[in-house]
């Protein structure tokens, strides 16, 4: 499945340096500041700074709130009344004239993602940033992301004449020195703005001021982090130069220059094990190739191996929708409680109901998963989960807000899609699919149930760690979602269809698909009929990519330059293949990564001894991680479990091993076990745990409000 949750922060820096400013010819020189209303990320506060030059002004812009310094103007023109100029790396525009009565420049801001904002400057500098004590230095943590591995950051705080500055690394993601908007501490509660990444960082220092835990939130995503000051180098650099922007003009390059790209990534960077590229433009087709099946195994990858595709399975779903529609079997705007069996109850908000668009579109208001209360390990979570599972939950869900008022993207949604069309055609949607799209394409290899004359052709999964992962295993409830597999041959067909290379009954309705588009992902997105758009330098690209718990598939097109690209890697990551695909179609360079983290350790076995009631009585209660992650241990027969709830919302009670003595361990939500180590007070009672896993070791005290 798509992993919105995987910190995307090389598209949302991008996205989030998109400011500039100017002046009149005689009055341009000097500091000037405004403030731009922005609806991804609110008021921003602009500073301009012009200096004469022997060809004119020259002159740079700072972003207050989003931390962006120092942006450097191009093509400054101030003629008379009139100012304009460029930020090349934000590809963004501001264009003003001259209001003498207000002494200001009244102009308007164009970047990728806003048209005409309007931005009005006046003479004036900015505070300085607020002065922070006592934090100065280089805090590194890590989030683990389950299958997507670990995710290094690194936050970089220092205190100047300017205030007290931050910026962040995230390595993993070849992301190096993303702005910031600041840091603030009240007592030990330290508060982390990253309004350009749409992410925070809450936590409380620790009292020896070694560390500070907390948790990062980002969108859907919520994961505890403990940032640990260090002396030595920040884990994970990476000497590169500053990455450029994307080029105006590109060309798909040669295939020797895509096998470079692979080999880094397979044997220096040590993130994937195979990775086939395919490719399609007015010179024809061809597919590049590195790696292997499985770790150990001699059979190269090809342009025939089988790979999990997960979210781009999406696109089938909408292509299959919007045949229907078309047909005249369904309407875009019918309820999609139409197509369901009778009795289903399909929730609804302010007199709006849930329709098959808002559906493909990601704004029916539904949650990203169907929550499994039976899952004790994250591949787990999608498996098993049936179409009687999705209506119990659809009966008792109350949406948050009006369908079709907001993006949200949601693998539920497009599941419930799925279940929708198959009772229209009276057909299971692995046949309706095959009937509808893969058929008719001749996408002999593109399944949703390996066959056993495919299963040979099928690659290995890998997690970040490069451990074998079973095959992806999603319940009926969100099948539509991401359960299909494909070959980069089979991926080029589809591509050549969308494009026009091969003639298809299915054009209307590719057509048609990208006919509607909406705001959508952070990172610049807009989200069609299954597709989302992405407005590059050299074109726009209609793209789609998808993630499962051992794949990662990336697939775009250039409609006017008729080019696409598909990248299928047999490794989960956050990157792998989104990087490499926007590299080959738009020329976006790819930042180099550190070699990956090292896997957890193994563990020697240890036995799993029963534990009494009374011996697990001082252990039982609520304990806090952070300030929206709790802990409860409980007790079930002969064992204790563990809890964890997050923002309100609890998992499936795990079972914590006892070891003997004050040692136990617990699952770690990614196959991974963490271990725990309890606090005895001299009462005897527990008053907390540390708990050691993969991202570190957390401290967690017990929630006297809460516990018995």
């Amino acid at each position: 499945m798509s992993r919105g949750s995987n910190l995307r922060l090389a598209a949302a820096v991008v996205v989030a340096l998109g400011f500039a400013a100017s002046t009149r010819a005689e009055e341009a020189a000097g500091d000037w500041l405004g403030t731009l209303k922005t609806r991804q990320f609110g008021d921003l506060t602009m500073a301009l700074h012009l200096h004469r030059a022997a060809a004119g002004y020259e002159g740079t812009l700072d972003d207050i709130e989003l931390g962006v310094r120092g942006m450097v103007l191009t093509g400054v023109e101030a003629s008379g009344d009139h100012l304009t100029f460029d930020i090349p790396a934000a590809r963004a525009r501001y264009d003003a004239t001259w209001d003498p009565a207000a002494g200001q420049w009244a102009g308007t801001w164009t970047s990728g993602t806003t048209t005409g904002l309007p931005l009005r400057l006046a003479r004036g500098l900015p505070a300085p940033a607020p002065r922070v004590e006592g934090l100065d230095g280089d805090w590194q943590g890590a989030i683990n992301a389950g299958a997507a591995g670990l995710l290094r950051l690194v936050f970089h705080i220092r205190t100047g004449s300017d205030g007290t500055q931050v910026t962040v690394d995230s390595p993993d993601q070849g992301v190096m020195g993303a702005p910031v908007t600041g840091v603030r501490r009240t007592g030990r509660d330290i508060d982390i703005d990253m309004r350009a990444l749409q992410a925070r960082f809450v936590g409380e220092l620790w009292d020896d001021g070694s560390a500070v835990q907390g948790e990062f939130t980002q969108g859907p995503t919520l994961a505890p982090i403990i940032l640990k000051r260090t002396s030595d180098a920040p884990l994970g650099q990476v000497s590169a130069p500053a990455p450029s922007p994307p080029p105006k003009t590109w060309s798909i390059p040669d295939d020797a220059a895509i096998r470079q790209v692979l080999v880094r990534r397979i044997d220096t960077e040590r993130r994937g094990v195979g990775i086939v590229v395919g490719v399609i433009s007015p010179k024809g087709r061809r597919v590049v190739a590195y790696g292997s099946s499985d770790i150990g195994d001699r059979r190269s990858v090809d342009a025939d191996t089988l790979f999990e595709i997960g979210s781009i399975s999406k696109t089938f779903t909408a292509l299959v929708l919007q045949d229907m529609a078309l047909r005249g079997e369904v309407g875009l705007d019918d309820p999609v409680s139409k197509y369901l069996p009778a009795g289903v109850k399909v929730p609804s908000r302010g007199g709006k109901v849930i329709t098959l668009r808002e559906l493909a579109m990601h704004t029916a208001a539904l949650p990203h998963d169907l929550p499994n209360l039976a899952a004790k390990r994250q591949d787990e979570m999608l498996a098993g989960t049936s179409e009687a599972d999705l209506y119990k939950f659809l009966a008792s869900y109350q949406l948050p807000r009006d369908p079709g008022t907001e993006w949200e993207y949601s693998n539920l949604g497009v599941g419930l899609l799925g279940i929708a069309l198959s009772h229209r055609a009276g057909v299971d949607l692995e046949t309706l699919i095959r009937q509808r799209v893969t058929g008719p394409l001749g996408m002999t290899s593109t399944v949703m149930t390996v066959t056993p004359e495919l299963k040979s052709r099928l690659a290995t999964g890998h997690d970040a760690f490069l451990r074998p992962e079973p095959p992806l295993d999603i319940g009926p409830a969100e099948a539509a979602a991401g359960q299909i597999r494909s070959s980069a041959n089979d991926m080029l067909k589809l591509l050549a269809a969308e494009m026009d290379y091969t003639k298809t009954p299915l054009r209307p309705a590719m057509d048609a698909m990208l006919a509607t588009e909406r705001a959508g992902m952070q990172g610049g997105f807009r989200q069609a009929l299954g597709w989302m758009i992405l407005e590059m330098p050299s074109g726009r690209l209609v793209t789609h990519s998808g993630g499962t718990f051992g794949h990662r598939a990336f697939t775009a097109f250039n409609p006017k330059m008729r080019e696409g690209v598909i990248v299928l890697s047999n490794a989960e990551g956050a990157n792998g293949a989104d990087d490499i695909g926007l590299y080959v179609i738009a020329g976006v360079p790819i930042r180099p990564l550190p070699p990956a983290p090292p896997p957890p350790a193994a563990r020697s076995a240890r036995a799993d001894l029963p534990i009494t009631a009374a011996a697990a009585k001082p252990y039982l209660g609520r304990y806090r991680l952070s300030r929206s992650i709790f802990m409860t241990i409980g007790y079930n027969a002969d064992h204790m479990t563990l809890l964890v709830e997050a923002r309100g919302m609890a998992g499936p009670p795990l079972p914590i091993a006892s070891h003997g003595g004050n040692d136990f361990s617990a699952p770690n939500g990614g196959g991974d076990v963490g271990d725990m180590t309890f606090q005895l007070g001299a009462s005897g009672r527990a008053s907390g745990f540390i708990w050691r896993g993969p991202a570190g070791e957390f401290r967690l005290g017990r929630d006297d409000q809460a516990s018995p």
